[in-house]
């Protein structure tokens, strides 16, 4: 202890000239500050002496002032900063919903503007409001004042401002439907003006949705890939994919993880892929893993298992098998993120969730990835505001990024019960991945769940059919809103269509025999029932629906009931509500007649109100 004791005075002797040097600089200050107080404390006292208020006012003065810079302080930590994603008025009233206004400015731009960009704008919107006809012709009047501008000006002096106004007609056609215009308007600045990534995405989608598969595969043989960009090979791995090229694609997303196995638009992609043909997925990369056990393929394939809940622990062992590898990136801590997101375990989601945020604020912490990290934080903690302030500025920082239009806003919206906005910014990401199957859907599922726009939501779902034919789900989906809209022949043509394409789904059958039974066609619509009690024996729409044929049709109450009864017996926690309703109803109505013919077989029984489950 001596020597430590020891040290401390030598370097306490050192120091002590420093100290007295900043004691004498400080002295004059010192000194001044305590002449300048003397001087304030004598003033009050003498002011107080002469009027009684001076110290209540000085003191409630005080009060107020402290206050006031308690809550200046408090509202300059809690306030969400303001993000712009707009880039002039008429688009700032587009994204707040207000279209009547931002036509009516947009119509003031194009008044001093001779490009017809802000008409092609204005047709834009037109076209989000379902007024098609009305945006077709502003597009063809755009084009055909387009082309005076160019042959008056030369094209040299409008390159840039003619692609955008390009690409903004040929996406406003392409959602109109108008996909004739669109190849033809496409092909031709092809065709002028060489290759252009941008227009050559819209060209893929309209050829899709045309049928001329043929001319996507041709298209996707000379897009101008950026060889250098892990997003760019991404998103073309995703276009092969659409077009079922299932080992170009996944050569493709292999190359885009090995050029930077950060950019978490691979992730995203992945996600894609599996919500586009989850089983083609995960069976190509277990065909990869077993040819050449390659650790791409099993991050690829850990992702996949991510995605949902029941194989959130094959997902686990891949990782634990990378983990021991030293495979650390962010897109392995997003997959992390997405086991524990589906398993419930919110600690170790968040855990993860940091870990991907501090490797991308390490490689950019201005990055589109650490905003779209921050913001997927804050939104998973309920800080709605805060969340939508990252996203934006994600989309600042990379205008492209489609995922921050249509997954992340989109979600932070929703959390917000803010849905008036929700169809423009997924309309923005379609412009930017107009083939993007994820947006497609969750536009569809808006459209059905939370506008309830059902031309609009059938729209969307054949725009998601024309990329996969052989989603069964996508017909149920369009069965379910004409069964809505009372359209039942449809219904029975689109719910035939999913059994061809999965006859081993029970409950088509069952709504298929309600469909019958309500259409009048009683001998098929109780052979369909009972194939589809036959599939399983305790589901109760087929029973309850099986009970309405013998009681409506057979007029036979015995046997009606007893269906009824073994429905009511098998209602469960996991049915909706509606169908519980319709059970419950059904049987309580019965109950009471049959407990009257049981007393007297005489007594005429009366069915009324009995309800089928679709």
């Amino acid at each position: 202890m001596k020597e430590v004791k020891g040290l401390f005075s030598k370097f306490k002797t050192r120091l002590k000239p420093f100290f007295n040097k900043v004691k004498s600089l400080f002295k004059p200050v010192n000194k001044a500050l305590k002449s300048s107080m003397k001087k304030i404390s004598y003033l009050y006292k003498k002011a107080n002496s002469k009027n009684k208020y001076v110290e209540p006012l000085f003191v409630i003065s005080t009060s107020c002032l402290l206050v006031l810079i308690m809550i200046i302080s408090i509202k300059s930590f809690t306030t969400v900063e303001e993000v712009n994603i707009a880039s002039n008025s008429a688009e700032y009233l587009y994204y707040e919903n207000e279209n009547d206004k931002a036509i009516e400015e947009y119509r003031k731009m194009q008044e001093n503007d001779n490009w017809p960009i802000w008409t092609v704008k204005i047709a834009d919107i037109y076209s989000l409001q379902g007024e098609k006809e009305k945006s077709n012709t502003l597009l063809k009047e755009a084009l055909i004042k387009r082309d005076k501008v160019i042959k008056a000006e030369g094209y040299e002096a409008y390159k840039e401002k003619d692609l955008e106004l390009i690409k903004s007609m040929l996406f406003t056609f392409t959602l109109n439907q108008e996909y004739g215009d669109v190849i033809s308007f496409g092909e031709q600045y092809i065709k002028d003006y060489g290759q252009n990534k941008d227009i050559a995405k819209i060209l893929f989608i309209a050829y899709l949705q045309n049928n001329n598969e043929y001319k996507a595969e041709e298209l996707l043989d000379t897009y101008p890939l950026d060889e250098k960009s892990s997003h760019d090979i991404a998103t073309y791995a995703n276009m092969n994919i659409l077009i079922n090229r299932w080992d170009k694609g996944i050569d493709l997303l292999k190359e885009a993880w090995n050029i930077d196995n950060n950019d978490i638009k691979i992730f995203n992609v992945i996600r894609e892929m599996y919500l586009f043909d989850k089983d083609s997925l995960i069976e190509e990369l277990k065909n990869r893993i077993n040819d050449s056990n390659e650790d791409e393929y099993k991050v690829f394939l850990a992702a996949a298992y991510s995605m949902d809940k029941n194989s959130t622990d094959k997902a686990l062992k891949l990782i634990n098998e990378l983990d021991n590898k030293k495979i650390d990136t962010i897109n392995t801590d997003l997959i992390k993120q997405e086991v524990y997101n589906n398993s419930n375990n919110e600690s170790m989601k968040q855990e993860y969730l940091e870990d991907a945020i501090h490797k991308s604020k390490a490689i950019d912490k201005e990055s589109y990835s650490t905003y779209y990290l921050l913001s997927l934080k804050a939104l998973s903690n309920g800080k709605y505001d805060e969340a939508l302030t990252y996203a934006k500025k994600s989309i600042n920082s990379n205008i492209n990024n489609g995922e921050s239009f249509g997954i992340l806003i989109p979600s932070i919206l929703n959390g917000k019960k803010d849905f008036n906005t929700i169809e423009i910014y997924y309309r923005e990401a379609m412009k930017k991945e107009p083939f993007n199957y994820e947006i497609i859907l969750n536009l569809a599922n808006y459209y059905t769940n939370y506008v309830s726009n059902d031309e609009k939501a059938k729209e969307y779902y054949k725009f998601a059919i024309n990329l996969r034919n052989n989603n069964s789900d996508l017909y149920k989906k369009l069965a379910e809103i004409d069964i809505k809209d009372e359209k039942y022949e449809d219904a029975i043509e689109n719910i035939k269509e999913a059994i061809e394409i999965d006859d081993n789904i029970q409950e088509y059958y069952t709504t298929l025999g309600a469909l019958y039974l309500i259409e009048g066609n009683y001998e098929e619509g109780i052979e369909v029932t009972r194939k589809a009690y036959s599939m399983n024996d305790k589901d109760v729409r087929a029973l309850n629906n099986a009970a309405w044929y013998y009681l409506v049709v057979e007029k036979d109450l015995l046997r009606g009931f007893e269906n009824l009864k073994a429905a009511y017996s098998e209602i469960s926690a996991g049915m909706t509500d509606e169908d519980k309703n319709i059970i419950i109803e059904n049987y309580n109505s019965i109950k009471n007649a049959y407990d009257k013919y049981m007393a007297d077989e005489t007594e005429e029984f009366n069915i009324k109100d009995l309800k089928l489950i679709y």
